[in-house]
C-alpha cells in the first residue's frame, strides 16, 4: 500500500501507521524531520542525518526546474484524483 490516512488530534499529532513505522524503521522516542515543500509534507527519520547534507540536498531541489506547465496545486489536485 502507497498511502493510508490518519486523524491529526487537538494537539496536533498524527500516528504513523504500523505498516510504515516498520518500512522504514521508525522506533518509539524518534526525532523525525518535517520537511515543507511547494509540492507537499515530507517526513524524515533524524537519526543519522547530516543536516549540513541536508541543507544542500533542499537547495538543490529549488533549482529542479519540472517539465511540464503544472502549478504546485494543480500536481495536488492530480495526485488527489490519482490516488483517491
Amino acid at each position: 500500500m502507497k498511502f493510508q490516512t490518519a486523524k491529526i488530534t487537538e494537539r496536533g499529532t498524527v500516528t504513523i501507521p504500523e505498516q510504515f513505522r516498520k518500512k522504514y524503521g521508525f522506533i518509539t522516542g524518534d526525532r523525525v524531520i518535517f520537511i515543507g515543500e511547494t509540492s507537499g509534507l515530507f517526513l524524515k527519520s533524524a537519526r543519522n542525518v547530516d543536516f549540513k547534507e541536508l541543507d544542500r540536498i533542499l537547495e538543490k531541489t529549488k533549482k529542479i526546474k519540472p517539465r511540464h506547465n503544472l502549478t504546485a496545486e494543480q500536481m495536488d489536485e492530480l495526485n488527489e484524483r490519482l490516488f483517491r
